[in-house]
């Protein structure tokens, strides 16, 4: 049965008592009043044999359930950091963590002002922190990546595919919260370890020790902390391993915001791919400017949920390169007004993220991004060369092909469908980004106005050959839409 796409909850916090906030929800905190720092550092870190369990790995997986301030997580990062001179060269830590009830972003900063010594490590954290938003968010912060899944346990592990070689079970007591450690759970995070994986934990519950015990965990119980009489420390079946496959960097042939992406991804794994810039197949992402918008489902779903993701880590990814935050978009029909007054309703992005009134639909987040300074922070220290590549055949090792247009001329029998699209330059219009099916965006003194769409059926020489006509419809729709618009 398919239903409305909202936010997750947000927990209902009650920040009266001393030392630690408390989720009213629950009745429980979120860090120990003798020492939530401390603590983290006793139960998770040394429990799981941290860091000296990392010294010899090239990746280093950590499982959470329960993120909660992120404490745990910012604890980890400092530790991180700090053995910096004991770690394999180049090696990452990769932090993937479960939360039904994520913080809004001032409640965080609230929570996290406990821990002045972890300022440095909390501040980029919340400059990028995507609130109660359903789904899964990435966020890379040098060596150390973060994924979140903002979701019940149950579907959060069900989405996930790893091998986790230490686990922090960090939820709300078994007493309080007892579906994060059903036996389901436990067999999910047996499912997602790694041989040999640690796990460590606060409770010492019978039920969550028999659980483990029967996936495969051998479990022990440790001295606590604080005025906790113990805690738990446990180890997956197999031995680890610390061989790992070390990928042939690809060639990506394209160097626009796709080819770019690529490029940037493989770098934060330590591979310097080739990229290739074929001066025959130009980029669409070549234009002057680009909009970073999201795109709403009424209904919720994986495509829907990605999209706002996609959008929350665009934020992020393209912060360098902003020209202008917030879009105005002007409605096209009636029923459109109507679907986007549905939508400001549910408030997937949650306040401040969109609003309706009887003409259009403001986004005062919404980007319109330099697409070469875009480019150029993605490509960072990636070597990119311009050349004619005539077939894949002339290249040696993996390729992705992130060309457009340039996929016909090496994969002429796939059959894929090509569009072409032709902006438009005019002088001076509004003084915002507008979009109204086609857009007008200001960029220095003039105004990028977009954008055709039409079918390419003739694969001509002059495919890409400006079109007068095409000027002209770009302008007649932006002033039929009322847009000050001039000359260019």
């Amino acid at each position: 049965m398919n239903r409305p796409l909202t936010r997750t909850p947000a927990p209902a916090l009650d920040f009266s008592r001393p030392g630690t906030p408390a989720a009213s929800d629950f009745g429980d905190i979120y860090f120990s009043t003798d020492g939530g720092l401390e603590e983290t550092r006793a139960v998770f870190l040394e429990g799981c044999g941290l860091p000296e369990g990392w010294r010899a790995r090239e990746v280093f997986t950590v499982g959470e359930m329960g993120f909660g301030s992120g404490l745990n997580f910012l604890a980890t990062w400092q530790a991180w950091q700090a053995d910096a001179a004991h770690r394999a060269p180049g090696s990452r830590l990769h932090f993937v963590s479960v939360e039904g009830y994520p913080f809004e972003r001032d409640d965080l900063a609230r929570a996290l002002a406990h821990f002045p010594e972890l300022a440095e490590f909390a501040a980029p954290l919340l400059r990028s922190w995507p609130g109660p938003v359903r789904g899964m968010h990435r966020r890379h912060f040098g060596d150390v990546t973060l994924t979140l899944v903002h979701d019940t346990a149950d579907a959060a592990l069900d989405a996930l595919g790893m091998q986790a070689d230490a686990w922090f079970l960090d939820g709300f007591s078994p007493a309080k919260n007892p579906d994060m450690w059903s036996p389901q759970i436990m067999a999910q995070i047996a499912r997602l370890s790694a041989p040999g994986a640690r796990l460590a934990s606060f409770t010492v519950a019978g039920a969550v020790r028999r659980a483990l015990t029967d996936v495969g965990f051998e479990v022990e119980r440790k001295p606590g902390f604080g005025r906790k009489r113990q805690r738990l420390e446990a180890r997956y079946k197999g031995t680890p391993t610390t061989q790992s496959i070390k990928p042939v960097p690809p060639t990506i042939i394209g160097a626009g915001i796709g080819g770019a992406s690529i490029a940037a991804a493989f770098a934060r794994r330590g591979l310097s791919p080739r990229v290739l810039l074929d001066p025959n197949h130009p980029a669409a992402s070549s234009n002057g400017a680009a909009f970073v918008k999201p795109r709403f489902d009424l209904q919720d779903g994986p495509a829907a949920r990605f999209f706002l993701s996609a959008f929350l880590y665009a934020r992020d990814a393209y912060r360098d390169a902003v020209l202008h935050e917030g879009v105005r978009h002007l409605f096209k029909t009636e029923a459109e007004a109507v679907r986007f007054a549905k939508l400001a309703a549910q408030e997937p992005l949650g306040p401040g993220h969109m609003s309706v009134d009887d003409a259009g639909l403001d986004l005062p987040t919404s980007l319109l991004i330099d697409t070469e300074a875009a480019k150029a922070g993605l490509l960072r220290g990636a070597s990119v060369t311009a050349q004619r590549i005539e077939a894949l055949s002339d290249i040696e090792g993996p390729v992705i092909l992130a060309g457009g247009y340039g996929v016909r001329h090496f994969l002429p029998e796939a059959g894929f469908r090509f569009a072409r699209g032709q902006l438009s330059w005019t002088g001076a219009g509004p003084d915002a980004p507008v979009t109204y099916g086609g857009y007008a965006a200001p960029v220095g003194d003039r105004t990028l106005l977009g954008v055709t769409h039409d079918r390419i059926t003739d694969h001509g020489e002059d495919v890409f050959a400006l079109r007068p006509q095409d000027d002209a419809r770009n302008l007649a729709q932006a002033v039929e839409r009322g847009l000050p618009v001039g000359g260019g």
